[in-house]
């Protein structure tokens, strides 16, 4: 999630993966190159590469305030320029291609090293840094979040057109467990139409799905029920009864 703070700093979540196995995954397949068991000096010139390439690429990125695209140019110059190898030209494409499953990060990596584990396995361990103007935004207790398909609900973002989108915040959703397991789930409609529209909530007395209360993990459960209103009778509020595989209760829309 990306947003403006009132004294205009970009204020984004985090993405959980490590960002040093990303970084990996980025080089992965110039790792490859080198063969089963590369020489730590070969890997770490391929990390390095990599590393600079990310780096490049996230503070060129237009998401984060002011685009600082210095860096990229000059890597796409040395790599791609009149006196390149054909195989740095290669590479770059390789990279640039991979970096669109990362495009939405806004780490930095700030330092890091390349040394033999205590197995004597090769690991990467990275320190990270965020672009100038941009801060990290710390995520709600899961005591107060609702996931439906592995997502929550204030995760959930709504492209309003460009780079923009529109998600609501931790307290703009909640659930209820009844004594019966039933799960009573009140969502914004916007967030609850897409997940419906990206698959991950399915339709009534469809496949089970998993849901997530305050922390509390229910399992795969059945959407029996579709309400609009809540409190208030709001009609931007979806109501979603869930129910366990198998329990009794009704289903309409």
């Amino acid at each position: 999630m990306t947003r403006r703070d009132p004294y205009s700093r970009t204020v984004v979540r985090l993405p959980e993966r490590d960002l040093a196995e990303l970084v990996l995954e980025l080089a992965a397949p110039l790792l490859e190159r080198l063969g089963p068991v590369p020489a730590v000096d070969d890997a770490r010139a391929v990390v390095a590469l990599a590393v600079s390439f990310w780096n490049a690429s996230v503070l060129a990125s237009k998401l984060w305030g002011a685009p600082r695209v210095k860096e990229l140019n000059a890597l796409k110059k040395r790599m791609r320029g009149r006196a390149a190898a054909r195989e740095d030209a290669a590479t770059f494409d390789l990279l640039a291609e991979r970096w669109r499953d990362h495009w939405l990060d806004p780490r930095l990596v700030e330092s890091w090293t390349y040394e033999p584990d205590g197995a004597g396995a090769p690991r990467l361990v990275c320190t990270m840094g965020l672009p100038e103007g941009v801060r990290a935004e710390v995520p709600p207790p899961a005591e107060k979040r609702v996931a439906i398909g592995g997502k929550f609900l204030d995760e959930v973002q709504i492209s309003q057109g460009g780079n923009t989108s529109l998600s609501f915040p931790v307290d703009r959703h909640r659930g209820v467990v009844g004594e019966d397991g039933t799960a009573t789930v009140y969502a914004m409609m916007p967030s609850a139409l897409k997940l419906f529209a990206e698959g991950r909530l399915p339709r009534v007395d469809g496949d089970a799905v998993d849901v997530a209360i305050g922390g509390r993990k229910l399992g795969p459960m059945v959407l029996t029920e579709v309400r609009c209103g809540g409190e208030n009778y709001r009609h931007d509020i979806a109501v979603l009864i869930f129910r366990r595989p198998g329990a009794e209760g009704g289903a309409s829309t």
